[in-house]
C-alpha cells in the first residue's frame, strides 16, 4: 500500500476522494493506492467511515469529489446483506456458474479447509448465518479477482472457525483490503494498517 500518487503497477487508487451523506462528510479526501499483492487492514471507530471506503473502492458508491481507479474484477463481501441463498446443496452452490459437473469442483471447495465432506450434499437453506458466510467466503477466494474487499468477514461466525477463514485468505494471492473488529483476526494480519479517523487517513501508515 501507498500513500500518494499512483505507479504503474497499481491496482487500486483513490485521489482526494470525499463522500457525504447529506450534510456529513463520511470520506475526507482520502488518497491511497493498492498494488497487485498487497493486504491492507483498515481499522478505526465505528462510524469512521470503514464500509463507505470499501464500497468506494467495489464501485458501489460514486465519490462527490476526486477520482477512483480500479481494476475490473473485484470481489466484495458485505458486512449484512449478501449471505448465499438458493434450494441446492453447498457443493451446487460453490459450483454455480462454473464450467462442468458439480462434483468436479469437490476437491477446490475442501481444499480451501472451510468445509468438510459431509458438508457438501447439506441443503443451502438448512445452514447457519455463519455457514453461509463461509460459502460466500469459498466462492470469492476461488473465483478470479483481482482484488478482494472484505467487510467483516467473520461475521457470524464462532470464535472456533475464525482459523479456518483466515488460513482460506492466506492462500488468496490477489491485492486485499480488510475491515475487521476480530481481535484475533487483526492480531494475526499480516500487511499494512490503514485506521481512519473521522473519514480521513490517520498517521502513521504501519507496514507489517
Amino acid at each position: 500500500m501507498r500513500i500518494g500518487h499512483p505507479s504503474s503497477d497499481t491496482q487500486l487508487a483513490l485521489s482526494g476522494v470525499t463522500k457525504r451523506y447529506d450534510d456529513k462528510i463520511v470520506l475526507n479526501e482520502v488518497s491511497l493506492t493498492v498494488r497487485p499483492g498487497d493486504k491492507v487492514g483498515v481499522i478505526g471507530d465505528n462510524g469512521s467511515g470503514k464500509t463507505t471506503l470499501l464500497r468506494v473502492l467495489a464501485g458501489e458508491l460514486t465519490p462527490d469529489t476526486g477520482t477512483v481507479r480500479r481494476v475490473p474484477r473485484v470481489g466484495h463481501l458485505r458486512q449484512q446483506d449478501g449471505l448465499v441463498h438458493g434450494e441446492g446443496t453447498v457443493l451446487e452452490a460453490f459450483a454455480a456458474g462454473r464450467p462442468g459437473d458439480p462434483a468436479e469442483h469437490a476437491d477446490a471447495l475442501l481444499a480451501l479447509g472451510l468445509f468438510r465432506a459431509a458438508h457438501l450434499a447439506s441443503p443451502v437453506r438448512a445452514l447457519s448465518p455463519g455457514l453461509r458466510r463461509r460459502l460466500e467466503l469459498a466462492r470469492m477466494v476461488s473465483e478470479p479477482a483481482d482484488l478482494l474487499l472484505l467487510d467483516e468477514p467473520t461475521n457470524h461466525l464462532s470464535p472456533d472457525l475464525i482459523d479456518d477463514v483466515e488460513n482460506a485468505l492466506a492462500g488468496y494471492g490477489g491485492a486485499l483490503v480488510i475491515v475487521t473488529h476480530d481481535r484475533r483476526m487483526r492480531a494475526a494480519f499480516t500487511g499494512s494498517h490503514l485506521e481512519l479517523k473521522a473519514g480521513r487517513v490517520a498517521p502513521p501508515y504501519v507496514t507489517v
